[in-house]
């Protein structure tokens, strides 16, 4: 019977954890979005549609047993939904519905804040194809140049490219399928590249960002992607 009880408990406030008891549309995107690697999931399906293997090997430390229950929880949601992959692939992709890209952005700017307070990575964190690519969307500012230019990044493994003309962006994981006009090679100085701390000229002069490509359009990069460093930065 304790054990019993138990289990009825822990069900009964298993499932109260996910429900504030506010009609309140924060409390119920808490619901859907606060549950953990929920957000990191989104953020990927922003950049690219996935299969089950592509997303958990680009969120390094998900459990198999949690990237099962967050799809199926997202999928429930009407955040995301799936689909056949197309020929020759085999297998489920995994896209955002109408709803689920609602999110982007919304994601960019909570993206763009919590950058505001990042200027080194700590030892335990890693950049990926998937945020790499999430993050230059999020640092993307308008009224660029005409364009199309596409930028190709590489930030120590990780690799991304992004696509600018005018006020719009693209952005996607790994190699872009044209060639771009530049590609930038750097580790975590990218950021301070971003953030303007580190200019262009600095950041090619001391050898921690190598370019292929025109030195002018590296300076035309780091005025078309910025997201400065809050003076609050822990």
């Amino acid at each position: 019977m304790q054990a019993l009880c138990f289990t009825k408990c822990t069900l009964y406030y298993g499932c109260m954890s996910k429900d504030y008891g506010q009609f309140c549309g924060i409390s119920r995107a808490a619901q859907v979005l606060g549950e953990r690697w929920a957000l990191m999931i989104v953020r990927d399906l922003t950049v690219s549609p996935r299969r089950f293997t592509d997303l958990h090997e680009g969120l390094p430390g998900i459990p198999t047993t949690v990237l099962t229950t967050r799809l199926r929880e997202l999928e429930e949601s009407a955040v995301i939904t799936r689909r056949a992959a197309p020929a020759p692939a085999r297998g489920v992709l995994y896209e955002l519905t109408p709803r689920g890209h609602d999110l982007q952005p919304i994601l960019d700017a909570l993206g763009r804040w919590g950058a505001e307070a990042m200027d080194t990575p700590r030892e335990s964190e890693v950049v990926t194809d998937s945020s790499l690519a999430a993050a230059l969307r999020s640092a993307h500012r308008p009224d660029g140049p005409a364009g199309p230019l596409t930028y190709h990044v590489r930030s120590g493994a990780a690799s991304a490219w992004a696509t600018t003309c005018g006020d719009e962006v693209t952005v996607g994981p790994g190699e872009p399928s044209s060639d771009p006009e530049l590609t930038i090679n750097a580790g975590p100085e990218l950021r301070l590249l971003l953030a303007g701390t580190l200019t262009p000229e600095e950041a090619l002069a001391s050898g921690d960002v190598t370019i292929a490509g025109s030195r002018h359009l590296l300076e035309e990069f780091s005025r078309s992607f910025h997201i400065p460093l809050s003076s609050s930065t822990p």
